[in-house]
């Protein structure tokens, strides 16, 4: 390849995004579609820009994209095409895809010619040595393409996978560890939260990484204590929901630590009260309200600096506190929440909703708990934010246990596309004949055309995960 400037980041990613979109339009429609002309040129026109300084390489090493040989950074938005485009190259046993400078020269019905041999390999032997020669005898000579040599991409990848879920495993079991000790000791005392920073920070890192993988992990419900499960989910969602609506760095740290703090005032409620089966009394439910308050305490003896104990205080304070300030606790100096209250009133419902309680005959899918807090959005949850959760989380959000219109059982583990949010990544969810469920098949709905020609794979309903005890997380916390 010839001398050439750096790739601007934003190109590179519009590359992979147009050649991603062009491949999946090929798939569902024909040549004279408006939809595939468009790809086709919006393809084109950044093919155009990149092979200005010579030919061009898009590379696969390591699950992740070298074009001109930079590598690609990780983009929030981009993440879900960089998925799905690292499992095709994958599949088709490619390693790299060189665009010579000629390719400015090729007409547009040869470059649709070149993205449906793309699609078809995968149904060959040997896809690449099968693209190679089709390539050949169809005059696609502007382009070339290169054969992974060994395994040792696939033996990475999935080191790397292995790894990333560690990481979040741990951090989330270290984060129940953390609230747990944090509340036995604020009970007794003073307490230093340095451990708690760190452990936030982490979390919105990770969060950042791969956001998805942390919504799947607030779907562990079943953990000893409940109470700091809870917490450390509704800190997870909150700060995802806080990262989709723009707050910065430093602000989804006091978000996370916030969230994870939230309930720190039930140490002041009995356990007699918290794990009461059935009704409260008007006096268990007087003190059952007073936790919010009591929690307010607690972080004021915290040993932190008052400029953080004033930035995590009021969402703890606001977080059972309605949108038209209904709810608890009632008070004269807060006439209005704040953004954080907000977050947190909206993450808090949900993983309450969702989870199975002492005082409810059952618990709500993701999807039916979506539906209801919806019905009170403008009076119970700011509408807004209210509707970033729910594009955040996707019709049917992801750890949602689903029936699809073939008959199957899978698990949403994804939205790949950041702004079609009803096209989710499922795993398919395979009896193993001894009353469990195994992993299956990973299928992408956006792709999938029923074989008898009746229309697209769908989703038919969501399913309680406790009707067919499934435990979501497993399938989050482990690869293989």
């Amino acid at each position: 390849m010839s001398d050439r400037q750096s790739i601007p980041e934003r190109l590179g990613h519009d590359f992979l995004k147009a050649l991603y979109h062009m491949i999946k339009t090929a798939r569902n429609y024909q040549d004279n579609n408006q939809l595939i002309r468009k790809s086709l040129r919006s393809f084109q026109s950044t093919l155009n820009e990149i092979t200005i300084g010579g030919d061009i390489s898009l590379l696969l090493w390591r699950s992740r994209f070298y074009l001109g040989g930079e590598k690609l950074p990780y983009r929030r938005e981009s993440a879900g095409i960089v998925n799905n485009m690292v499992e095709y190259f994958a599949r088709r046993g490619i390693e790299s895809v060189n665009f010579l400078e000629s390719s400015r020269d090729a007409l547009p019905d040869n470059i649709l010619k070149f993205t449906r041999l793309f699609n078809d390999a995968i149904r060959y032997g040997n896809p690449h040595q099968w693209l190679e020669q089709k390539l050949w005898e169809e005059g696609c000579s502007w382009v070339q393409i290169f054969q992974q040599q060994d395994d040792d991409e696939k033996d990475y990848g999935e080191n790397l996978e292995d790894k990333r879920y560690e990481k979040a495993q741990k951090i989330y079991f270290n984060a129940i560890e953390t609230v747990n000790d944090v509340a036995n000791k604020a009970s007794q005392g003073m307490v230093g939260v340095r451990k708690s920073r760190r452990l936030a920070q982490s979390i919105v890192e990770l969060i950042q990484e791969d956001k998805s993988l942390m919504i799947g992990m607030t779907t562990i419900k079943d953990f000893d204590d409940y109470t700091y499960a809870h917490s450390v989910n509704v800190a997870l969602l909150a700060t995802c929901l806080g990262m989709n609506s723009g707050l910065s760095d430093i602000s989804l740290e006091h978000l996370s630590i916030c969230a994870l703090f939230h309930d720190l005032g039930k140490v002041g409620v009995s356990k007699k009260i918290l794990f009461k089966k059935g009704a409260l009394t008007d006096g268990e439910w007087e003190q059952m309200k007073a936790h919010p308050l009591i929690g307010v305490r607690k972080i004021l003896m915290l040993n932190a600096p008052p400029s953080l104990r004033s930035r995590i205080i009021l969402g703890p304070f606001e977080h059972h506190l309605n949108l038209d300030m209904t709810g608890y606790p009632q008070t004269q100096f807060v006439t209005r929440l704040s953004l954080m209250g907000k977050i947190l009133h909206i993450a808090d419902v949900y993983e309450a909703l969702t989870a199975e309680r002492i005082y409810r005959p059952k618990s709500f899918t993701p999807d039916e708990a979506l539906r209801k807090m919806w019905g009170e959005a403008g009076k119970s949850f700011d509408m807004i934010l209210l509707k970033r959760f729910i594009n955040m989380m996707g019709i049917y959000p992801i750890g949602s246990i689903v029936e699809l219109s073939d008959g199957s059982i899978g698990l949403v583990m994804d939205y790949p596309d950041e702004v079609e949010r009803s096209m989710p990544l499922i795993l398919r969810l395979v009896d193993d004949g001894k009353g469990d469920f195994q992993r299956g098949e990973m299928v992408y709905l956006a792709d999938q055309i029923i074989n008898d020609g009746s229309g697209r794979l769908n989703i038919v309903r969501g399913i309680s995960s406790s009707q067919l005890r499934i435990h979501p997380a497993q399938f989050f916390l482990h690869v293989k």
